[in-house]
């Protein structure tokens, strides 16, 4: 079966599902079917379609509600000018958010504890446990009434057809033709460039003491930029463009200019070859290889820390410190620090620390912060530089993928659940980045020049930073 074909298939089964939802998030039936039926379009105009997509059915909310935020968006903007001109009543109502939208009007007949876990599940897209957390159910209630509750949408839009196929297959031939033509204006626009250039040899060039400038993908207006929480990451110009590499990226390593990747293969991916790929230009290209098999360069001392390690910064402190985390002979968990480049290292205690749990770390200045993690969840926060390490909190019991960044701000930023959660008491309570203007995150990690967002979207883009704070999402995944 084709990408294309499975697509049919999943329209047919469910675009009124899709429309239940975005209709609780909007009101407005009509526009949820059309934004739903845009969603599909802009699937069907992807070169592998949603085969590449863990959560195809997600992937289609979240652009189907995109589709109604922009759209309510401009409406505003033509109110902000029709208001100029006559001060009357205001054209447009709130923003669509699934924290104002007035589900009382939507779904009068839903019963409220049936509405707040769709709307918490579907919407938030949060998943059942913590939702379960949230309400102070337990797990099988909240599945229960997820289950009752869909029943109870189904029933509201029971005269809700899908439009055939063909029609989307049209608007998807649309949506291919801008792209195209986007993409010839851009080449054009090169050439154009060029041409001036060329004509112009009076143009004086870089100084000694400079470096030709390039414009950086912030400052076009082709860019997406996300945000949220402080945070922002551009998108590049046209993901349709970036290499598809089979599995997940899963190592990284960027030092200025010059990077490295590796790919690790799913379980569900056949024939699949590990991959590696090097970049000379920050990442703005790729070469993309078999996996060469050898050891690539590691930027980390050659002599290793005396314990079993978990964690081993990329760089050092800026008084020259080199940090490893993980477990003593004793199974307690401990930080090591080398101030003569990895020669001696000497072992630094973290009170209270449980034994057997893993280590992980992050380094800002001349501060190193770590979290102790058992099951995955943080135990334990910690931060000094280069003497005793003082616990500064117990960490929320939060889950964590990959490593703490530590912001300019003093803010601790950590990958959770597939969100970017944020911590202004040193790990003691974390507050999730809004979904709504930030994507979905895999894992975060330090490498020598900053740090590296990993699976963007659940969908395997990758961003970096040089602070934590702006992000640039590279044209591979």
């Amino acid at each position: 079966m084709t990408a294309q074909d499975e697509l049919g298939e999943l329209y047919h089964a469910g675009y009124r599902r899709l429309v239940a939802q975005v209709y609780a998030f909007t009101t407005d039936l009509t526009e949820a079917q059309d934004a739903v039926q845009e969603a599909f379009a802009r699937a069907l105009a992807r070169r592998h379609g949603l085969s590449d997509v863990d959560a195809p059915e997600a992937w289609l909310r979240t652009v189907a509600i995109n589709v109604v935020r922009r759209r309510w968006r401009r409406r505003q903007l033509l109110d902000t000018i029709l208001l100029r001109e006559r001060p009357l009543t205001r054209v447009t109502a709130a923003a669509p958010e699934p924290d104002n939208t007035d589900l009382r009007t939507a779904l009068a007949t839903i019963p409220r504890q049936y509405r707040e876990v769709v709307v918490l599940h579907y919407l938030a897209d949060l998943p059942l446990d913590e939702v379960a957390d949230i309400l102070e159910v337990p797990v099988g209630t909240v599945k229960s009434r997820l289950s009752r509750g869909r029943e109870a949408l189904r029933g509201l839009l029971d005269d809700v057809e899908a439009p055939p196929l063909e029609q989307v297959r049209v608007r998807a031939g649309r949506i291919r033709a801008r792209r195209q033509a986007a993409q010839v204006g851009s080449a054009a626009a090169v050439l154009l460039v060029a041409a001036v250039g060329l004509l112009q040899p009076w143009r004086p060039g870089p100084g000694p003491h400079e470096t030709a400038a390039s414009p950086t993908p912030a400052a076009s207006a082709s860019h997406h930029v996300y945000r949220g929480a402080g945070l922002s990451i551009t998108a590049i110009a046209d993901p349709a463009t970036a290499p598809d590499l089979p599995g997940l990226i899963t190592e990284f390593e960027l030092d200025g200019a010059a990077g490295w990747l590796r790919t690790t293969c799913t379980p569900a991916e056949r024939d699949c070859l590990r991959r590696y790929a090097r970049t000379a230009d920050g990442g703005e290209t790729w070469l993309v290889e078999a996996d060469p098999g050898t050891k690539l360069p590691d930027p980390a001392p050659a002599a290793r820390p005396p314990l079993t390690a978990d964690w081993l910064a990329p760089r050092p402190t800026a008084g020259g410190v080199w940090w490893a985390g993980g477990r003593r002979a004793d199974g307690l968990p401990s930080l090591a620090a080398s101030s003569d480049g990895g020669a001696t290292w000497q072992l630094r205690e973290l009170p209270g620390a449980r034994r057997g749990d893993a280590v992980t770390g992050t380094v800002r200045g001349a501060q190193v912060v770590a979290l102790t993690t058992g099951g995955g969840k943080i135990t334990g926060v910690y931060a000094g530089s280069g003497g005793a390490l003082t616990r500064r909190s117990d960490g929320a019991n939060l889950p964590v993928d990959g490593e703490p960044v530590l912001l300019p701000d003093g803010r601790l930023l950590v990958a959770s659940d597939s969100r970017f959660q944020l911590s202004t008491d040193f790990g003691a309570t974390f507050t999730a980045a809004p979904d709504s203007g930030l994507p979905t995150v895999g894992a975060l990690r330090a490498t020598s020049g900053g740090y590296v967002a990993l699976d963007l979207f659940r969908n395997g883009w990758v961003a970096v930073s040089a602070d934590g704070l702006t992000w640039r999402k590279l044209a591979i995944r």
